[in-house]
């Protein structure tokens, strides 16, 4: 069977949960054949992997830790033209390679591809909370595209903490995580270490620099992924590391940004996280309340002496949160959206 799955090209989250359902869906069926559409982060990962389609990409601003919505929807001015672009170039695609099943990651456009039947997102609008004028916007505009796919009868695939019922076209299924922690080694090195994840954006360097800084007062070995650096308590990489389980499931806490996959594979993998979301990004704000019982949360515009206290606080706090994460009977949702697509090919 053959497989098209278009993801968004904004950070790392999106493609490494795509390839965990990937490599689900290789073990059902030995003869798929998988196309993979993408722009910028997505198109670079893929590439070389899969068969990949280059689509228009989006701009996003990713800096200071915070969305500029509004200035991200004034440098967007051609998305619209790019949607209706990245729409024929898939429709063109379709046509010449007439896959039996085509799925979409996080990207609007898809929504108007007629054979694009199954979209997998993370917001929950239930847990989408607004403070300000531009959270109550995002949010508006998220539960738009979530009406809209509705009314052109596509279903959204929803990983989550806690699988609830499914209503109107939502299909619940459990975290995706692309290794579960039996099928991962320990890296005895990075014992007890403390895990920084700020992902394939920007968004989280200054974050990062800031823990850089104060490490030294900690009697921690912090490991910092998303920003290149090095001292007598912290090593950090710039690129991805295709191991990053390994460190994870080594390290004894982990800090990160509020992303959904970030925060799925700690809690999968039963490590207490401290997370920092983006400011100005509902669709964060809305993980740290989906996760709330088993997180910690920090302000990511907070000073080193301010996060000196959220740190320390945090590191007080591990065994407390690991009792609650110990608690949790998990199994990855990959398995089951596989099969989901899978028996969709098949119809």
């Amino acid at each position: 069977m053959r497989y098209l799955i278009i993801v968004t090209g904004v950070a790392y989250g999106h493609l490494t949960r795509e390839e965990a359902i990937i490599d689900k869906i290789k073990k059902l069926d030995k003869k798929a054949e998988i196309f993979v559409a993408g722009y910028e982060t997505s198109h670079k990962y893929f590439k070389g992997k899969y068969d990949v389609l280059k689509l228009k990409p989006m701009f996003f601003p990713d800096k200071l830790g915070k969305v500029q919505f509004f200035e991200t929807l004034i440098k967007n001015y051609k998305l619209l033209f790019y949607w209706g672009e990245n729409k024929l170039l898939v429709n063109n695609f379709i046509k010449e390679y007439k896959p039996d099943v085509v799925i979409s990651d996080w990207e609007p456009f898809a929504i108007f591809v007629k054979e694009c039947k199954y979209l997998i997102w993370n917001y929950k609008p239930k847990f989408a909370k607004f403070n300000s004028l531009t959270l109550l916007f995002e949010k508006l505009l998220f539960e738009l595209g979530y009406f809209i796919s509705w009314i052109f009868n596509k279903k959204i695939i929803l990983p989550s903490l806690k699988k609830e019922e499914n209503v109107r076209n939502y299909i619940y299924t459990n975290l995706i995580v692309r290794k579960t922690p039996k099928e991962v080694k320990s890296l005895n090195k990075y014992r007890d270490s403390i895990l920084v994840m700020i992902g394939g954006a920007d968004f989280g360097l200054d974050l990062a620099k800031k823990i850089k800084n104060i490490s030294k007062d900690f009697n921690e070995k912090f490991v910092i992924f998303g920003y290149k650096c090095k001292g007598k308590k912290v090593i950090g990489y710039r690129g991805f590391k295709k191991n990053y389980l390994e460190y994870l499931k080594s390290c004894k806490g982990v800090i990160s940004l509020g992303g959904h996959s970030g925060v799925s594979e700690s809690v999968f993998f039963k490590k207490p996280n401290l997370v920092f979301p983006i400011k100005g990004w509902i669709e964060q704000f809305a993980v740290v309340e989906e996760f709330k019982d088993y997180i910690g949360v920090g302000n990511i515009e907070s000073s080193e002496e301010e996060l000196k206290v959220v740190i320390g606080d945090f590191l007080k706090d591990i065994p407390k949160l690991k009792k609650k994460l110990n608690s949790l009977r998990l199994t990855n949702g990959a398995d089951e959206i596989a099969k989901i697509i899978y028996e969709e090919a098949n119809l």
